[in-house]
């Protein structure tokens, strides 16, 4: 029976392979790949409450793994990665290391103090992936060893995904050796496997919107959330007229994640001021401010947050309450909280995800500018509110979109956003097809004037999704057999010309 065709994205990896882990792979065995995009932000809400929205894009840079199933019960571990993630590393056990004899994984406590003893720390990011599998019902104890290669494309940091494209890649290459469901991948599931453990073993918060568009993302399409109990999801169609590029400036120093982290509290801190008062007068609570449309809020919502207000006086409020338990305790009594503002940011930025959308789709539909002009100035208010609401601001940051926002409409860029509230240096910027080499050459310009900034990176494409298309089982050099005629075998599978590239 022939070989699978091995599809043009893994044909870098498959190429790395041969020559950086040919040791530790028989590559003319069977054999799993999977692979996982990183993301990009459009634009959505801090938070992910019930009613909020968020608008992501898969990143044509994914994470890849190789795993092969052994005959004994050993297990070997390569990770080829960035030093952020642990650089090149080799960890050898067995299944006894991670798994009790009866079947469920050792206590966590084991684990870290095992891998502690072997310097070895950044075997918990699988820990993560395989106990968030556990946890889910999604993964069998291994019954043989296993050999396992990791290899991520997609650029460190916080602000394209890396962590949950991490996450997904490994946990679909934990599934396949397994061997559980591996022709049913239910991606909510795999996605909502990486935030839990993420979340238990690292101390980490991995969006599930991040590890949606890394399990469910769609070429060519932005992956719309409507967040709540099961996300509502929707695949956004991209024109091919235009693009939402992802701009690092590799800005480093300044970087501070308290303001984000206080617009989420004040907002949760907001609510809760909210829903007191609907609970006197017998109506149902909100979830979160996703809820609440901008026309309620200035209708008066609004009047029953306090525009600024101590944590001691919200603790006084408060903190007696068994529903906010787990709030009071991040709550610091020595603070002010800017409360209003934030809750409206919180508000209004689920309103602008699905304008955004309605943009777009109008843009598909009639290749009027016009309507990228107005999803481009969707975009810049997003931008306006994270620093005139939040207090979410970078002095680099407001330098960028102002020369973005001047180079205009007559170049062929229609708006940019800071992502992530801050949290990283990289920006979406909507471009129309024909500016994809100005807008390169106002980020090389853009760097190069400033000593705080990095190599600039502009990245254009996308990729789908690791439960998508993120899975090949075959052999990358099968053992070429004669035919009758002697001629001789087939070449080896992954030899295949390379597909045009996916930028657009």
């Amino acid at each position: 029976m022939p070989e699978p065709a091995l599809p043009a994205s893994f044909l870098p990896f498959a190429a790395l392979l041969r020559g950086e882990a040919g040791e530790l792979l028989e590559l003319d065995k069977p054999l799993w790949l999977t692979q996982a995009p990183g993301r990009l932000e459009i634009i959505g809400s801090l938070l992910e409450g019930p009613g909020t929205a968020t608008l992501t894009l898969p990143i044509a840079r994914s994470v890849y793994c190789a795993i092969q199933n052994r005959e004994d019960r050993r297990i070997r571990i390569r990770t080829l990665l960035p030093e952020r993630l642990g650089g090149s590393q080799l960890w050898e056990g067995d299944i006894d290391t991670l798994y009790t004899k009866k079947g469920p994984p050792r206590s966590l406590a084991v684990l870290r103090q095992t891998f502690a003893e072997q310097g070895a720390e950044w075997m918990l990011r699988f820990v993560a992936s395989m106990l968030g599998l556990r946890r889910t019902r999604q993964l069998n104890t291994p019954k043989v060893g296993f050999d396992l290669v990791v290899m991520s494309r997609v650029p460190t940091g916080l602000g394209l995904g890396e962590r949950a494209a991490f996450g997904v890649a490994t946990a679909l290459a934990f599934k396949a050796s397994t061997g559980l469901a591996k022709k049913r991948v239910d991606g909510v599931q795999v996605a909502r496997a990486v935030v839990q453990g993420a979340r238990e073993v690292l101390g980490e918060e991995i969006s599930l919107s991040d590890a949606l568009t890394s399990t469910l993302g769609r070429r060519d399409c932005a992956l719309l959330v409507e967040h709540g109990v099961d996300p509502d999801m929707q695949w956004i169609p991209i024109p091919r007229q235009c693009s939402f590029a992802a701009v690092d400036l590799s800005y480093r120093d300044g970087i501070d994640p308290a303001p984000r982290e206080l617009v989420r509290l004040a907002g949760e801190m907001g609510l809760a001021h909210l829903n007191a008062a609907r609970r006197q007068e017998k109506q149902d609570a909100f979830g979160s401010w996703g809820q609440v449309t901008p026309g309620e809020f200035e209708g008066g919502l609004r009047s029953h947050v306090p525009a600024s207000q101590s944590g001691a006086d919200w603790l006084k409020q408060f903190r007696r309450r068994k529903e906010f338990a787990e709030l009071a305790a991040r709550v610091d009594p020595e603070r002010s909280y800017r409360m209003r503002a934030s809750c409206e940011h919180l508000c209004r930025e689920s309103g602008r995800v699905r304008r955004l959308v309605a943009h777009i789709n109008d843009y598909a539909r009639s290749l009027r500018e016009t309507f990228l002009g107005e999803a481009g100035r969707t975009l810049l208010s997003s931008h306006r509110s994270l620093k005139e609401k939040c207090g979410i601001s970078h002095p680099v940051a407001d330098e960028f979109v102002k020369a973005h926002q001047e180079a205009g409409r007559q170049e062929g860029l229609f708006g940019a956003r800071l992502t992530l509230g801050g949290a990283s240096s990289v920006f979406v910027s909507l471009v129309h097809q024909s500016a994809r080499q100005q807008l390169r050459d106002l980020v090389a310009d853009f760097t190069a004037a400033r000593e705080e900034c990095g190599p600039g990176q502009v990245i254009i494409g996308t990729q789908d999704g690791g439960g998508l298309r993120g899975w090949w089982e075959g052999v990358l050099e099968p053992v070429s057999a004669p035919s009758v005629e002697g001629a001789e075998g087939a070449q080896p599978v992954g030899e295949v010309p390379v597909e045009p590239d996916a930028s657009r």
